[in-house]
């Protein structure tokens, strides 16, 4: 994979927002306990003690996480939808795009050219007891001379993109600038597996294993992992799916450890789960269950929950709040809604069975969760829709933009 960093256009619309949130700047971390901060030691720079925790450059730090619908159609047209305003933003174009990949900021669009790298310019950082919400300028950086699909994702310090046989780690900050820097590359992956940053290294999904690697693609921890396949990162730790059940990687001092987390003994080859999906931030992640229902996979207690579906799900989120919903898209193209005990307590009518139909727009459907709504895209009406969950998959609202072939949800 080279790299081709690209011009982007200018944002008025952007700008200003940037310049709202300048205006609004807050520490995430003031009250009790979280905003205090230590005393500067006598070798700090003036520098160092004029910023605050949490400082990060070019960005505002706000009060609370400004979430943003960004949009991509099937021509890579990018557009940034405020769930709030509804204005939508015109960021500019990448080239077609057959699959998008997000870590909560940055979009890896898939085109003929390459991997376009995009910044939708809001994000949050999970500090366990406190959070710090952001918002910058939105850009498009550049493309990667890279294969995709990708997988993507992130820490403070490390962005990795997964694409092939090979993760190429990137400096996260340095993206947030608008440059494109490889700080490492891990190299005879599983193509379709995982890979996440750990440390200065990453936890990767290797042929028939699940390994810890450091910068120099040394491995120092690796765990049996046949067929990996997919994955997420979960507040405990990175999964990585196999067909046993997944392999849980929890960071420690010393590295990371690696715990399989196998299926209930029994379980029929064809209720492998496939697509892992959640609220980010959250413990429990949600995947298909073949057609039987889906799976609860909870990080903490290291066990799955088979719950079985009237109708088959494409696809499925954990909410993970307190009452356990579950939110999933079946196969006639309802959204549906479960409880934590898995009874289903809302269904849509359904309004996604002409995407379902459309094998593009199948392919690229996705179910985006936060902590009150789920939203879907529906292209072909040049719309999204917006789902209150906890009130019997009531349809809120139907956010207009034009031609949401792929949809993610940004900022969380």
């Amino acid at each position: 994979m080279s790299l081709r960093p690209s011009r982007r256009p200018t944002s008025t619309a952007a700008r200003a927002g940037v310049a709202i949130a300048a205006a609004l700047a807050l520490s995430a971390c003031a009250g009790a306990g979280a905003g205090a901060q230590p005393a500067p030691s006598v070798t700090a720079s003036a520098s160092e003690e004029a910023q605050p925790h949490g400082f990060v450059e070019g960005a505002a730090e706000l009060a609370e996480p400004q979430r943003l619908l960004a949009a991509v159609d099937a021509e890579g047209a990018v557009r940034l939808l405020d769930p709030v305003t509804e204005e939508v933003v015109e960021l500019g174009g990448v080239g077609a795009a057959t699959h998008v990949a997000d870590d909560g900021r940055f979009l890896a669009v898939t085109t003929p050219d390459g991997v376009a790298l995009v910044d939708t310019g809001v994000w949050t950082v999970d500090h366990g007891d406190h959070a710090h919400y952001y918002a910058a300028e939105p850009r498009i950086v550049g493309t990667l001379d890279a294969e995709g699909p990708v997988v993507l994702r992130s820490t403070e310090s490390t962005t990795a993109v997964l694409a092939g046989d090979a993760a190429l780690l990137l400096d996260r900050a340095a993206l947030g600038q608008g440059e494109i820097v490889e700080t490492a590359r891990l190299e005879g992956l599983a193509p379709g597996g995982f890979a996440a940053p750990l440390g200065d290294g990453a936890v990767v999904a290797a042929p028939g294993a699940v390994e810890v690697r450091d910068a120099d693609g040394v491995v120092t921890a690796s765990e049996p992992c046949t067929e990996p396949a997919g994955g997420i990162v979960t507040r405990v730790g990175a999964v990585v799916g196999c067909a046993e059940g997944a392999v849980l990687a929890v960071e420690t001092e010393a590295g990371a450890d690696l715990e399989r987390i196998d299926l209930p003994a029994g379980t029929d080859a064809a209720l492998r789960p496939s697509g892992l999906d959640m609220r980010p931030g959250r413990a429990t992640a949600a995947a298909v269950a073949g057609d039987a229902g889906y799976w609860l996979l909870d990080t903490r207690e290291r066990s799955w929950t088979l719950v079985e579906t009237d109708e088959p799900l494409v696809r499925v989120a954990s909410v993970d709040d307190a009452d356990g919903h579950v939110v999933g898209i079946d196969a006639a193209g309802r959204v549906v809604v479960h409880d934590g005990a898995g009874a289903e307590i809302g269904t849509t009518d359904p309004v996604l069975a002409d995407a379902l139909a459309d094998p593009v727009a199948a392919e690229a459907l996705s179910l985006e969760v936060d902590a009150s709504r789920a939203y879907a895209p529906l292209a072909a009406d040049d719309a999204v829709l917006e789902i209150d969950y906890a009130d019997g998959a009531r349809i809120a609202r139907t956010l207009a933009v034009p031609s949401p072939l792929h949809l993610v949800e940004a900022g969380r």
